[in-house]
This record gives structure tokens, C-alpha cells and sequence, in this order.
């Protein structure tokens, strides 16, 4: 199981749906997310058990997250196999939670298991171009602009990060490094 200094990590399940369900159709969290589409129940448990299916064959999927201290739910993160990279780091931080670093120790987090533990030779990461919060968080764990690109008519960024240059990032004096 994924941990950090804050979060818990665990593979989210069936038990979820209800949870996601009202995490990711909060209006700040799907602008992004999902385009602003609202989602329903049904897409939600379609996502968990991708998650699952991905965990199985891959080693990886998504993980809710929670607060150590308290168990509150936090967010979402993981890799998964999106429309346009894999594996495509995700992440959605509950509101009530923003503003608080949780993204970026989450992600990174995500990105040490993806190459420290799953030895995966890249990691990509596509976002909404006016997404800036969410631009600063992978710059801050190390990934850099790959290509920009539209998606359904959407101006996304696509960034990435390889294993050789996680490497360097965790043997210099950089934010991955401390913990």
C-alpha cells in the first residue's frame, strides 16, 4: 500500500462509487476533470472497475486517498491508460482540500511507485491548458512540456517525465528529494 507524509493510499473499489461519484461532479473539480460534463453512477463504477482491471495487469489504477490523521477523504490519485498517453498520471484533490500541497505529494507519491516500484521507463501527464494549479503541480515533481495538442476541441498540454531524469531529480538537492 502507497503512503505518504499526509495521505493513505488505497485502490478505490466498488465501496467508492457513491464518494467519486460526489467528488468528481463537485463543479470545481469536474471543470477539469471531465470537461464539465457531469458524470453518473454508472460512469463512475465504469472508472473503478477499469481501475481494477488495470491494477491486475499493470500494477497500477487509481487511488482514493485519505488523511492519515483523521481519515477523511481527500482526492484521487493514479495512473491510467488515457485517450491520448499512457500511463497518464491523474489526480483530483477534493476542494475542501485544496490549497494545501496535497496534488504534489500525492503525485509524487505516484511517480516514485511508477518508477522506483513498477520500473516504468516514462510517465506522462496530459492537462487542460488553463489549467494552471494543476501545470504547477507536475513542473514541481519534475515533468516537462512534451506537446501541446487539442482534445474534443480542448487545448490540452501533454507532459512527461522518464526514468532517467526521475533519477536525477531524487539525487539532487530538488522537491523530490524531500520528503
Amino acid at each position: 500500500m502507497l503512503s505518504s507524509s499526509r495521505l493513505a493510499f488505497r485502490p478505490c473499489t466498488d465501496a467508492d462509487i457513491d464518494l467519486l461519484l460526489q467528488h468528481w461532479t463537485e463543479p470545481m473539480v469536474r471543470r477539469y476533470l471531465f470537461d464539465d460534463r457531469i458524470i453518473d453512477r454508472e460512469t463512475v463504477a465504469g472508472f473503478i472497475e477499469l481501475s481494477s482491471t488495470l491494477f491486475q495487469n499493470k500494477g497500477y489504477g487509481l487511488w482514493v486517498l485519505t488523511n492519515k490523521a483523521n481519515g477523511e477523504f481527500q482526492g484521487v490519485c493514479g495512473l491510467w491508460d488515457g485517450e491520448v498517453v499512457s500511463p497518464d498520471l491523474l489526480y483530483s484533490i477534493s476542494t475542501s482540500a485544496w490549497g494545501q500541497g496535497l496534488a504534489t505529494e500525492s503525485a509524487r507519491c505516484v511517480l516514485e511507485y511508477a518508477f522506483e516500484q513498477l520500473k516504468l521507463p516514462y510517465v506522462m501527464s496530459t492537462v487542460d491548458l488553463p489549467n494552471t494549479a494543476s501545470i504547477r503541480v507536475l513542473e514541481k515533481n519534475g515533468m516537462k512540456l512534451h506537446e501541446e495538442r487539442s482534445l474534443n476541441g480542448n487545448p490540452i498540454r501533454c507532459y512527461s517525465l522518464n526514468a532517467e531524469d526521475y533519477k536525477g531529480l531524487c539525487s539532487s538537492d530538488s522537491l523530490l528529494q524531500r520528503r
